[in-house]
């Protein structure tokens, strides 16, 4: 079976879409041959390392793998896009901008989640609603 990917899409690709996919790849049973990969759509100067301290710590309390080295955030590139076969944008309301700015033909393949940025909601309640929002992506391609 020939592996496909997931492709999460946040801002930042530091907080939201990097814990989908760190979850994502810790959780998916390896026989679905599924993996994720994330972005941001406009990655800024004003994070500090690669991943938001946060999410290693809820990673930490769960047990979970955290891969060595984590890379910084990446912008997301048309090749990204042609490569994913599954498109998923973190929060519809702040996303669907960016998406549409794609063109009519990418923001058709656009899956969206309701996971707001921290000014919005805290961390504990995004990463939760991420948690279920995985759980639910992973128990959908395993009857597909």
């Amino acid at each position: 079976m020939q592996q496909r990917t997931i492709l999460l899409i946040c801002t930042g690709n530091y907080y939201r879409s990097r814990y989908a996919e760190l979850l994502f790849n810790a959780q998916v049973p390896a026989h679905l041959a599924w993996r994720a990969d994330s972005r941001g759509f406009a990655p800024g100067p004003w994070n500090h390392g690669p991943v938001a301290p946060i999410v290693l710590d809820r990673l930490r309390a769960a047990e979970l793998p955290i891969p060595e080295p984590l890379r910084e955030p990446l912008r997301l590139t048309h090749a990204d896009l042609e490569a994913a076969d599954l498109l998923i944008a973190l929060d519809e309301r702040e996303h669907r901008p960016y998406v549409e700015g794609l063109g009519r033909v990418w923001a058709a393949r656009f899956t969206y989640w309701q996971v707001p940025d921290l000014h919005e909601w805290p961390a504990h309640r995004a990463l939760d609603a991420i948690e279920n929002a995985v759980a639910g992506l992973i128990a959908q391609i395993s009857q597909a």
